[in-house]
């Protein structure tokens, strides 16, 4: 009887002993750990979580280009503009979120080099401020945070983050350094455009053919 042949007849226990005996305890740990389900994101209902890119994400919505997610956890906190300027159009933090280079997305998260522009849907972003005023228009981005009307619409799908994190509202025209942000307790508020407290939680549309993780929890 071969060592093959001997591992059916095994417990788990005595199997994992085995495997470690022959290829080293870190090695073995890859046959025991479980598989994680890949599919096209398309596939994935709405409110379930995901990894791509490395980083855990949660489904918000499907769009005729590709599935929009927000990231399930704050990445980091950053200034929203080193200027104290509440456009995000201008904003020093959507020029760092929008920054790739062939290895992939350049910021300062650790895990952001896997995640790919080609994988990416750039789409439209309203900087209408709180107070509805229009005079900052549009932009489009390939990474991007919510907007306040973004958070209302997907609130239920939506975990609470760990710190205050902001959206690309701007507050009003008469106050522009102020921008609107989600704290930890998920109430919408506000903080300074300069302030370095408040989180990035990026969103961002992949394309409905990338291959992604399930996670098994859903919101």
């Amino acid at each position: 009887m071969n060592k093959f042949e001997r591992l059916k007849e095994m417990s788990t226990l005595d199997a994992k002993k085995l495997i470690e005996s022959l290829v080293g305890e870190e090695a073995a740990k890859k046959f025991f750990e479980e598989e994680r389900k890949t599919i096209s994101i398309s596939e994935v209902e709405v409110g379930s979580f995901i990894v791509y890119g490395g980083l855990e994400w949660v489904v918000l919505d499907k769009t005729t280009k590709g599935v929009k997610v927000l990231s399930k956890h704050r990445l980091y906190n950053r200034a929203f503009d080193t200027d104290s300027h509440n456009n995000w159009a201008a904003s020093t933090l959507r020029n760092e979120l929008n920054n790739f280079n062939k290895c992939g997305w350049c910021c300062a998260y650790e895990n952001t080099s896997q995640i790919n522009k080609k994988d990416l849907v750039e789409f439209e972003r309203d900087l209408t401020t709180d107070d509805g005023m229009t005079d900052y228009g549009k932009c489009r981005d390939y990474i991007s945070l919510l907007t306040c009307e973004e958070y209302r619409k997907y609130r239920k799908l939506i975990p609470l983050a760990d710190d205050w994190c902001w959206t690309i509202t701007a507050d009003s025209l008469v106050y522009d350094s102020y921008v609107r942000s989600v704290y930890s307790g998920g109430v919408l508020g506000g903080n300074d455009a300069y302030s370095g407290n408040s989180g990035v939680r990026p969103l961002c549309i992949l394309k409905s053919e990338i291959e992604v993780e399930v996670c098994d929890e859903k919101v």
